[in-house]
């Protein structure tokens, strides 16, 4: 059934408009399968081994159990069973890797901590990291929680928990373990539809103090909002533009401390939709990775990572992976920039 579905799929999408002329990039590596069923993988988070990078990790969440976690290599290195495991995120302050994830089992962020130094020795030691290592904290959010992001502002842990089947994205200062605010997701829309305003993707842009959420629904918005008032700033992009389907997986790639640019996941055409990092957040190309089809989440970081990977890594959730439970596909920057650049897509 599933190999009919993706039959389908292709034909969908090679039939629509102006798809046939996206550039398809192929994938490296990929991962093992996640453990459970169906529509199971969803978001990754790649760490970066700043003194020894081929020595990095991948964590991938099993929306339906736990979270995986991967060398770059696609093996599995170790998974915990932590319920339905959502989302997933990671920043660095002060030497100490924290990892944060949405779980939708108990309605937290759940928030674990480790000295950077330690990390891979842990991490590609363990079998059962997350349930082995103590969680830092554990946040009842009072919603049914969905998606989440992590960002720095002013030296401190900041996270958005978005909520599922619902309108509010709550901003955490998880330094202190508090709530600052509660936004309306559509409180900038003119008459929105009644549902299916939630938001799942989400990302911050911490030299920027910009964060940016994918909104799904009717209309399919990418919005970006400051980080220190949670102002809303503008719509991105949206259905009536470049978005096909509901937006998904968000991310940033620098170029540098502040110019780069957004990558967002378009769902519908199984695409990858490209804007500048700088306001107005201009779109500037989609690009596809073959074989690849309804990704949610994604990461991307640019960092050089021995001679194969010299512009970073850029890693997607699989929708499909036939015959096979989902996956995640590990796609090399260096390819996307040289079709990009081979087409005359950007200078």
């Amino acid at each position: 059934m599933r190999i009919l579905i993706l039959i389908i799929l292709s034909i969908v999408l090679s039939a629509c408009s102006g798809n046939e002329d996206i550039p398809a990039v192929n994938f490296s590596s990929e991962t093992t399968p996640v453990n459970s069923s169906g529509d199971a993988a969803d978001d990754p988070a790649i760490w970066i081994n700043e003194d020894n990078p081929i020595n990095s990790l991948i964590f991938g969440t099993d929306k339906r159990s736990g979270i995986h976690v991967y060398g770059l290599d696609g093996s599995e290195l170790g998974f915990s069973a932590l319920g339905a495991t959502n989302n997933v995120d990671v920043r660095v302050l002060d030497k100490i890797l924290y990892i944060a994830t949405s779980n939708r089992t108990s309605s937290t962020i759940d928030l674990w901590k480790i000295p950077e130094s330690q990390a891979y020795d842990y991490f590609s030691t363990t079998d059962d990291p997350f349930n082995s290592l103590p969680k830092h904290v554990s946040i009842n959010a009072g919603m049914k929680v969905y998606g989440i992001c992590l960002g720095l502002y002013k030296n401190d842990l900041v996270a958005l928990l978005t909520e599922e089947e619902g309108v509010r994205n709550q901003f955490w200062n998880l330094t202190n373990q508090k709530l600052i605010n509660t936004i309306n997701i559509i409180a900038d829309e003119s008459n929105p539809p009644e549902d299916g305003n939630e938001a799942e993707g989400c990302v911050f842009d911490d030299n920027n103090e910009t964060f940016f959420v994918s909104r799904e629904g009717n209309d399919g918005l990418l919005k970006a909002f400051n980080t220190s008032d949670q102002s809303f700033i503008t719509i991105i992009d949206s259905r009536a533009g470049n978005i096909v389907g509901d937006p998904e997986g968000v991310a940033i790639y620098k170029s540098n401390i502040s110019e780069g640019y957004i990558i967002v996941s378009s769902q519908g055409d199984s695409t990858f939709n490209v804007y500048n990092r700088q306001y107005p957040y201009d779109f500037q190309f989609k690009f596809s990775v073959a074989d690849v089809a309804d990704t949610d989440g994604l990461d991307i970081v640019n960092f050089p990572i021995g001679d194969q990977y010299s512009d970073g890594i850029m890693i997607v959730q699989d929708g499909f992976n036939t015959p096979y439970n989902q996956n995640f596909k590990i796609v090399n920057v260096s390819e996307i920039k040289k079709k990009i650049l081979t087409l005359g897509l950007i200078d």
